[in-house]
């Protein structure tokens, strides 16, 4: 009997003890995030830890309820201890009543033995009755213990739910508040995006415009004649008398001498960014030498825009609408033993762009 409850005790003080820490771990929640993703992950913390608090919740009751079963069944054996002791007290009674019958046909003999009988069966009679006292003041200690286990377990089922509602309460305000954000968000990007269209369409338009972008941009050539420069091909300046010295230098010269008339030589237009081509002008030799420019290819960067096929003072390479094309130089290439002589070379297109950023 004694091994039993101290089963029961030590089930007892186990389930108060999970008690007390569950209700010491449950009080303050956290504070609420500001950022919208740290409100997501606190709405998913809370929502677990309410989980976790209601199956901790479920646990105790069932371990409750397990205390309980064994309380009975501590009991149903005390009854049983208790109606094996009355079996055994009717079972002695009866076998007194065949004792005094038989010592009735005895009594001389057996006084001293009928004496010691006496005694043993007063001693057997008091060890009953305490015996029965003990069984019922277990029986009243397993009722008070039982009652008050079902008061614990209403007690913490009840703050278990309390703590669910509060914790489901703040999650639909963190819902709430989420929502808000979220949608405060959505019209900020909104108007991000309309300001962003705003922006790029005008760029659009600004950048649509078709301007000169070689004005005074660096000039270089593979094969320069040394009395020329380079500088001259973007300066702007269109005037050129024959054979008068104070204008001679007007124009660019490949090769070191006039009469060179070196293969491959080549002369190209450093824009300074990334412009979209649409017209390239080149101003030729106006008093001799037209031929030598004939056969003269045009590039912009690594893309041939035209080439020179007659003899003129003056060329013109335009650049389809729908053919966008993206630039930053302008290269002339004369493949055959001739030289390059130009007066004026003039690059029109608009920009600069980005490589990533390229609204045509």
């Amino acid at each position: 009997m004694m091994p039993t409850l101290r089963i029961v005790s030590l089930l007892i003080v186990t389930i108060l003890a999970i008690i007390s820490a569950n209700a010491g771990n449950g009080t303050s929640p956290a504070p609420a995030p500001k950022g919208v993703n740290s409100i997501v992950g606190t709405c998913q913390e809370i929502r677990a830890e309410s989980v976790a608090l209601r199956s901790e919740a479920i646990r105790i009751r069932q371990e409750g309820y397990a205390a309980m079963d064994k309380a009975y069944q501590v009991r149903d054996e005390a009854y049983e201890t208790k109606d094996s002791a009355y079996d055994s007290r009717s079972e002695l009674e009866s076998l007194l009543v065949d004792a005094f019958s038989l010592l009735k046909s005895q009594v001389t003999a057996t006084s001293l033995y009928l004496q010691d009988i006496r005694t043993t069966l007063i001693s057997v009679a008091n060890r009953m009755n305490h015996l029965e006292e003990k069984m019922e003041g277990i029986e009243h200690k397993l009722e008070e213990e039982t009652t008050e286990l079902q008061q614990q377990n209403k007690e913490i089922a009840d703050r278990l739910e309390d703590g669910i509602s509060s914790t489901e309460e703040k999650i639909r305000k963190m819902e709430t508040s989420l929502e808000l954000a979220r949608n405060e968000l959505n019209e900020k990007i909104e108007a991000s995006n309309t300001i962003s269209t705003s922006i790029r369409d005008r760029q659009q338009v600004w950048m649509s415009e078709i301007r000169l972008i070689s004005l005074h941009k660096t000039v270089d050539q593979n094969n320069p004649h040394p009395d020329y420069g380079n500088g001259v091909v973007t300066d702007g300046n269109f005037e050129y008398s024959e054979g008068v010295d104070g204008q001679e230098r007007t124009h660019s010269h490949t090769g070191p001498r006039w009469d060179s008339k070196l293969g491959d030589s080549k002369l190209w237009i450093n824009l300074g960014g990334l412009f979209r081509i649409h017209r390239v002008y080149i101003w030729n030799m106006r008093y001799c030498c037209l031929e030598q420019l004939v056969g003269t290819h045009i590039y912009a960067d690594e893309k041939l825009i035209g080439t020179v096929v007659r003899e003129s003072k003056y060329h013109e390479f335009v650049i389809p609408e729908g053919d966008s094309t993206f630039a930053s130089t302008i290269a002339l290439y004369q493949p055959l033993q001739r030289n390059i002589h130009v007066v004026e070379v003039q690059v029109w297109g608009n920009g600069p762009f980005k490589q990533g950023d390229l609204f045509a």
